[in-house]
């Protein structure tokens, strides 16, 4: 009786793709190695999807309380935001996420690696880390990379006053006026999220309507309340 050969799998990215796949090649017997150079959970999915809604949800409230005497409750008093304080809550809820996403992978021994992973033949990789280069061999290779913010060639980011969405999480002060550009599904989260926080916000469409891939309807309705 010969020993059964355990196939290695190569899986470059940890965001919800890689990972998903990396935890069922695991469960199905596979060795695996993952390699992720920002945040295992996907930096789109723990860096905008998750940011957006828990700062969606104290906006939500904000502007909830600031609207409150159309309710008849009377000396609320000025409410204002603590930017500071919302961004260690973002930071808390996406380390928890984070963490419990490493340790079911870890619980199936799957080997993470941080660092940035390149092809360096048809079964062979090298993945760079802060301690140099670590070769490895694999059976089956999967690219699930992800994606990042697109920035217009006129519009230089500096992480100050020309943001992406990334930085827009993480101010440490609100806006006194923010200018959107783009009015896709992020555009006009933006729009809501930091109008209901009480910033001024001026939103710049280039096509017929807000939501342009969306049903006109439901975009007019959207405009309205804008």
């Amino acid at each position: 009786m010969t020993d059964e050969v355990v196939p290695h799998c190569f899986v470059v990215g940890g965001g919800p793709g890689g990972h998903a796949a990396a935890s069922t090649a695991a469960a199905l017997g596979a060795r695996i190695t993952l390699v992720e150079d920002q945040i295992v959970g996907g930096a789109a999915h723990m860096r905008d999807c998750i940011p957006s809604k828990a700062m969606i949800a104290s906006s939500v409230r904000l502007a909830a309380i600031r609207g409150s005497g159309r309710l008849g409750i009377t000396d609320v008093g000025e409410v204002e935001i603590d930017m500071c304080r919302l961004v260690e809550r973002l930071d808390r809820v996406t380390q928890v996420l984070e963490n419990n996403a490493v340790s079911m992978l870890e619980s199936q021994d799957v080997e993470i690696l941080k660092g940035r992973g390149r092809f360096t033949g048809p079964r062979s990789a090298e993945v760079l880390t802060s301690n140099g280069a670590t070769p490895i061999d694999f059976d089956a290779a999967l690219i699930s990379t992800g994606s990042r913010p697109w920035i217009p060639l006129w519009a230089e980011v500096d992480g100050e006053r020309i943001i992406t969405t990334r930085h827009a999480y993480y101010l440490s002060e609100l806006p006194e006026h923010l200018i959107v550009i783009g009015s896709g599904v992020t555009g006009v989260e933006m729009v809501h999220l930091f109008a209901s926080l009480g910033a001024q916000v001026t939103l710049l469409v280039s096509r017929h309507h807000v939501l342009p891939h969306r049903d006109a309807e439901v975009a007019a309705v959207l405009e309205g309340d804008f």
